[in-house]
């Protein structure tokens, strides 16, 4: 039997424009902190973080100083052209979800208000599953897999020879990731030391403002503050994140973060780049060709994660709870 698809397709259109639950990412803080989180609205993102295409996603770089001298009556002015700029290219990343309902679930779930609960169902586990997937490849590598984002095993890569964005550490010195392995407990004078190494500046600005660890490493940490001094950021709780404030950023746990680590982020130099054609497409139901009596629907995301400057992050490995 075939159903008709207007029913599937209105519902279609009330869950995902209507209340498009896939944008709303309270599994993954950082796709909160950069998809959600009062950056995107209905449509999803700002218009500065749409691309429209290209061979890779092209990120500028002011990586040094223009001529630059003490000046005085006999001082001759440096005339010579020097380059101030660079550019970080990155391949697009791409994640699908996708639903089906065969032969047996038309069958199954017989009537209109059985099909429609089905796939009011299957649309929401599709946008949960494409969001977790998401969320576990903000931690992995585009040298693994080409088509995931360039997350975090990327960004903390240590070998200097090893390019991120087209460029390596033994190319431009300021392209360095930090990567701290120092085995020791958790604390609020590790947090110090972390943010040190992080920060890019005097300014708070230029200081780590997302911490993103293990449950038992933000618990540990929280226990070492005393009582009257441990406070939360109320827009992530309220959000679902548990955190813990350090310096006045938040220190969030996420599940699939790697047991014994610590990620200090400064969010002025994390995005996420979206293409304007692959920006969570709408579902829409079909059936296969030479398969009637069975209903297909997707939505695909394509885009990168982006860092326009490595230095300003920082990752601590071999941390454990304090006694």
């Amino acid at each position: 039997m075939s159903f008709d698809l207007t029913q599937l397709e209105a519902v279609t259109d009330d869950y995902w424009i209507k209340t498009p639950v896939d944008i709303h990412f309270t599994d993954s803080v950082l796709l909160y902190k950069l998809m959600a989180g009062g950056k995107m609205l209905e449509n999803l993102v700002t218009g500065s973080d749409l691309v429209d295409g290209g061979k890779k996603i092209r990120q500028i770089l002011e990586y040094t100083f223009s001529n630059r001298s003490t000046y005085g009556n006999t001082t001759t002015i440096p005339l010579a052209k020097k380059s101030i700029y660079n550019a970080a290219l990155f391949g697009w990343a791409g994640y699908i979800g996708s639903a089906v309902m065969d032969l047996d679930d038309q069958i199954q779930n017989n009537g209109a208000a059985a099909m429609v609960d089905l796939a009011f169902g299957l649309l929401q586990n599709m946008s949960k599953s494409i969001r977790d997937l998401m969320g576990t490849g903000v931690y992995g590598s585009a040298l693994v897999d080409d088509k995931n984002f360039a997350g975090f095993s990327d960004i903390f890569n240590t070998s200097t020879s090893t390019k991120y964005g087209g460029i390596a550490e033994d190319d431009m010195a300021d392209w360095k990731a930090n990567l701290i392995a120092t085995a020791e407990a958790i604390s609020f004078k590790v947090l110090q030391t972390i943010r040190r190494t992080a920060s890019v500046g005097q300014n708070k600005g230029d200081k780590p403002d997302l911490y993103i660890t293990t449950e038992v490493l933000k618990d540990g940490y929280e226990r070492t503050l005393q009582v009257q001094a441990r406070y939360s950021d109320v827009s992530l709780v309220n959000a679902g994140f548990d955190n813990v404030l350090f310096g006045g950023a938040p220190v969030v746990p996420d599940d699939k973060q790697t047991a014994g680590y610590l990620d200090a982020l400064n969010l002025k130099y994390l995005t996420i780049k979206t293409h304007s054609k692959y920006n969570f497409t709408k579902p829409k139901w079909e059936h296969p060709i030479d398969q009637p009596d069975t209903l297909v629907a997707n939505t695909r995301w394509v885009g990168q994660l982006l860092c326009s400057n490595r230095k300003s992050a920082c990752r601590h490995t071999n941390l454990s709870e304090p006694t």
